[in-house]
């Protein structure tokens, strides 16, 4: 079990990368609960994680380098069963990977998100999906590999550039 601590960054599903900025006791119902509160880095927001159930939840320290090698890997793979599935069945299944918080569940979801993209076009809830995907996964790579963002991003669509014929 991961114990963090103020400072510490830390990765939450569907939001990203955030910084704890404390450990505080909250009443939850009729029992006071150690809670992380992490401020999460692109919006400021802060989340309130339970300290007993924040592996569950899916609170997770920031992959390693050889992890994020292994994350490009992901843009390779294809799930062609989203060309039958109706905009709102793909979007509920991808909206369903971001929120298991892996990191290579969010690299498939961009890479699905791609594909869709050429192959038929992307509805607008499908686009913001892509958007927030493109999102959680640079900015946690540019930590991680101690890069600019913006050039995670292009290292990110220029894997796909090269596979545009697949």
């Amino acid at each position: 079990m991961n114990q963090f601590k103020p400072g510490d960054l830390a990765v939450y599903p569907n939001y990203g990368v955030g910084k704890v900025v404390s450990v505080e006791s909250r009443t939850m119902g009729d029992s006071e609960v150690s809670c992380y509160v992490v401020s999460i880095l692109s919006d400021g927001s802060k989340v309130i994680v339970p300290v007993d159930t924040a592996e569950q939840a899916g609170l997770r320290n920031l992959i390693s380098l050889e992890v994020a090698k292994e994350v490009y890997d992901c843009f390779k793979f294809r799930n062609l069963d989203l060309l039958k599935m109706n905009w709102n069945k793909r979007y509920r299944f991808l909206q369903e990977k971001m929120k298991i918080g892996k990191v290579t569940d969010v690299a498939t979801v961009i890479s699905d998100l791609m594909f869709l993209k050429r192959k038929k076009g992307l509805s607008y809830g499908e686009e913001r999906l892509l958007n927030d995907a493109e999102n959680i996964l640079a900015t946690e790579l540019s930590i991680t590999e101690n890069l600019p963002k913006e050039e995670v991003v292009n290292k990110i669509h220029n894997s796909f550039k090269t596979k545009a014929n697949s």
